[in-house]
């Protein structure tokens, strides 16, 4: 074969020789070929086995640097345990950062790898990018001795690798609970910066964080700056300047309702298929190269809405549409709920039949927090200049009579 980047003749393609004469990784060459790596690797270049005497013991001890970066990992959940080695794994997109924190993490013996792996279940080989080290090389730090690392360059290291940005809000999801209350209460304590825990079910034991309001975003990612700047990928994710996109996720429930005092029909109790379309729109995240992940917007609508309503019936699911659960009001309290988790909400659309539906947008997460629920959410909350008025009339009128009935 022939490099198509130098043109060299080769017996065989490796890191080796790619990195010499262009920079790039075997996986990263087959991306800007479109080319498979069935067709680049040799048989004996897949399916490599590893073995703890590859490795090098830790150093005596580990700088700073090193124990910031590696409690941002765990903090992020990248350290994953198997046969007696810690892995640290890395999206291709992500490549320099990987190799950036590899750098850091010398102390601890780990070394990069770009493994290749046929799998059976995707009929291709697949190449997969991670730090590794034995676990023995990480016992005394995995004991957090005291001092602990400093706070602020672990949380560097974890909103590099998974913090989201969006509509002026960060969010961050953290493996444990522990974690994520350890940097809310060190954030607003030392910074004065608020973040507020929010409940998205089904994440798989996580945590997640929101910054409380936009000025608390921005507060954190300047707070956090200068060291994400050192980071390759890091800063850009925040900050550069990518095209917006909307996308929607459409997800069905089945209720049953009444209209209290509607003229016709609807008055009577009655159930039927909804189809709930949801639209996000943002920037473009040029790392991962989406809005929002599909699988995180779903299964907050799910948790929040889905649960809530399918195969219940709407005037006794929320306090809300007890008195009229029509469409309308329908989208006003689904945006409600949804817009602390989905702060880039822009649109949604509910079908109550094929050729019935209603489209809302409503106010923004900032608007929301100035403002307050929803006041035509809440009819009967009354004010108590309203009451007072209504006590004067009964008292003027005699009390409501409440007509007797027989059963015979």
């Amino acid at each position: 074969m022939h490099c198509l980047e130098c043109g060299a003749p080769l017996s065989r393609l490796d890191n080796g020789h790619l990195l010499e004469c262009s920079g790039l990784t075997v996986q990263e060459y087959a991306i800007r070929h479109q080319l498979p790596l069935d067709m680049i690797l040799h048989s004996d270049q897949i399916n490599l086995p590893d073995h703890i005497d590859n490795y090098t013991g830790p150093t005596a001890r580990p700088t700073e640097t090193a124990r910031q970066v590696l409690l941002g990992l765990r903090w992020a959940g990248l350290l994953q345990e198997h046969d007696g080695f810690v892995d640290v794994a890395g999206e291709i997109r992500r490549l320099d950062l990987l190799l950036w924190i590899q750098e850091h993490l010398v102390d601890y013996g780990f070394q990069f790898h770009q493994d290749y792996e046929y799998r059976a279940d995707t009929h291709r080989v697949v190449a997969k990018n991670f730090l590794r080290a034995p676990m023995r090389n990480l016992v005394h730090d995995w004991a957090m001795p005291e001092p602990p690392p400093a706070f602020l360059g672990a949380l560097a290291v974890y909103v590099a690798q998974r913090a989201e940005w969006h509509a002026g809000y960060l969010f961050m999801a953290f493996s444990r609970s522990i974690y994520a209350e350890t940097v809310r209460e060190e954030l607003v304590r030392n910074h004065q910066i608020h973040c507020e825990i929010l409940d998205a079910a089904d994440n798989g034991g996580e945590a997640l964080l929101r910054t409380r309001s936009l000025a608390d975003g921005e507060k954190l990612l300047d707070l956090l700056q200068e060291q994400l700047q050192e980071m390759p990928t890091a800063w850009e994710r925040f900050q550069a300047d990518t095209p917006t996109a909307s996308v929607t996720k459409e997800l069905v429930f089945d209720s049953a309702h009444f209209i209290t005092d509607h003229p016709a029909k609807c008055s009577n109790l009655h159930g039927g298929r909804y189809v709930l379309q949801v639209e996000v729109t943002g920037r473009i995240d040029p790392i991962t190269g989406c809005v929002v992940d599909y699988g995180y917007l779903k299964r907050v609508v799910n948790h929040l809405i889905i649960e809530r309503f399918d195969h219940h019936h709407l005037n006794y699911a929320a306090e809300e549409l007890a008195w009229r659960s029509s469409t309308e009001m329908l989208c006003v309290f689904i945006w409600e709920q949804l817009i602390g988790y989905l702060p880039g909400l822009s649109s949604l659309r509910l079908y109550e039949t094929t050729s019935s539906w209603c489209d809302y947008q409503g106010r923004s997460l900032a608007e929301q927090q100035a403002q307050g629920a929803e006041p035509v959410l809440y009819p009967f909350r009354g004010e108590s200049e309203q009451m007072a008025r209504r006590q004067r009339l009964i008292q003027r009128s005699g009390k409501p009579r409440v007509a007797a009935c027989s059963i015979s």
